[in-house]
């Protein structure tokens, strides 16, 4: 596994991308389809454009829906990155905790220079 140089300003960064992109991506959808079906009726009325209707319908429906459900865990993942950040910072200070503890130097006499018990 590569060594990964992660700061806890990434997970900072990453959550407020995924908070911010949350109403983006729903109202960027709904540019993009708008603006198709602005085009209007460009399929005809034969057979093919019917066949090109129940099909583009039925795409319609699930692009809706994908886009809706991904929209809605933007704030999970936005949440869950902030949790990443705090578990980052616990486990540095468990790594700092486990640091083998040096006590306080013995304090030393002025005259003799020699340590004071």
């Amino acid at each position: 596994m590569p060594n990964i140089d992660v700061l806890r300003s990434d997970f900072t960064k990453a959550a407020d991308g995924f908070a911010d992109e949350h109403d983006g991506l729903a109202k960027d959808a709904r540019w993009i389809l708008d603006a198709i079906a602005a085009l209007g009726d460009f399929a005809g009325t034969d057979e093919t454009a019917n066949t090109f209707r129940q099909g583009y319908s039925t795409a319609l429906k699930s692009t809706t829906t994908y886009v809706g459900a991904l929209r809605d865990r933007y704030p999970e993942i936005a949440e869950r990155l902030a949790g990443m950040k705090t578990g980052f910072d616990v486990a540095n200070w468990a790594n700092i905790q486990s640091l083998p503890k040096v006590s306080d130097l013995p304090d030393f006499s002025a005259p003799d220079k020699k340590p004071n018990p």
